[in-house]
């Protein structure tokens, strides 16, 4: 009977460490050309190009990044298309997330989760053929604004979708309350709904900046010479031969993008505690 214990105990142990290297195996593979091209945009190349051998550490290429006005320029056109992307979201999002929990109809509420969830399957390559063709028959010239329309309902999506995860966690009795106290609607939405909303409503946000900052296949049908985004334009640049000043601009748009993740995680951890803390006292 002891043998059979401590097989039995080895065999989970076997296990997990079998899954453990796996895993590492997997976040090695995945991460590890993100890594390679953190450490050549450090690389001196040779003739301000990049070369497969490292020829030794210099900054020069941030420096030469921040200095290229092309690439400064699609930096700023990525920042405010991405800031009109996600405001916009967080609106209609915002709404659409508190609908998919709190409107009456069932029927409506289903239609609204098919149409959230439909915009977060629909292939992106189908997204921005579609839309250069709505554009080109119905003549209306690719713009700022047309990129901004091209790539927010993929944000609202995710936006809607983290709001709904908070409304989830509102207790009706605070509302109710709000009610018996002679609250109207728009001032329970204002002083109760809103507030408990709000790190939902953020994490929501941030997340619909980070994809449309980094969205290329949409951007790349709907841009312009003059209306150019960095992912864009850093993968026209891949095909000219890398130049380590590209590099440098890609570790700097990942490390960008890790902190606002990092803080919309932070903020969707407020918004489960909170739900954690709410669940124990409501109703049965």
């Amino acid at each position: 009977m002891s043998t059979v214990r401590v097989s039995a105990g080895r065999m989970p142990n076997a296990g997990a460490a079998a899954l453990g290297v796996w895993y590492a195996l997997v976040v090695v593979f995945l991460f590890a050309p993100i890594a390679v091209s953190i450490v050549y945009s450090f690389n001196l190349g040779t003739l301000g190009k990049q070369t497969a051998l490292f020829t030794g550490w210099t900054t020069e290429w941030y420096a030469n990044a921040w200095n290229n006005q092309s690439l400064r320029r699609t930096v700023q056109t990525s920042v405010v298309v991405s800031f009109w992307a996600a405001l916009i979201s967080v609106v209609i999002g915002t709404a659409l997330g508190f609908a998919l929990v709190r409107h009456p109809n069932a029927r409506v509420r289903g239609a609204l989760s098919g149409l959230t969830y439909f915009l977060l399957i629909v292939p992106e390559t189908v997204t921005g053929v579609s839309l250069l063709l709505f554009y080109a028959v119905t003549g209306i010239r690719l713009s700022l604004w047309t990129l901004v329309a091209g790539i927010t309902p993929l944000a609202i999506s995710v936006t809607a979708l983290i709001v709904r995860a908070g409304v989830l966690t509102l207790d009706r009795r605070l509302e109710e309350a709000s009610a018996d106290l002679g609250g109207s609607r728009l001032q329970t939405l204002r002083f109760v709904v809103l507030p408990h909303l709000a790190p939902a409503v953020a994490a929501g946000a941030l997340m619909a900046y980070v994809f449309s900052f980094d969205n290329l296949v949409v951007s790349a049908f709907l841009t312009t010479p003059t209306v150019n985004t960095l992912p864009v334009y850093l993968y026209g640049s891949l095909q000219y031969g890398p130049s380590p000043a590209v590099y440098a601009a890609a570790t700097i748009v990942f490390g960008f993008t890790i902190v606002l993740l990092a803080i919309a995680g932070l903020l969707y951890r407020v918004v489960r505690r909170r739900g954690a803390g709410a669940s124990p006292s409501r109703p049965g």
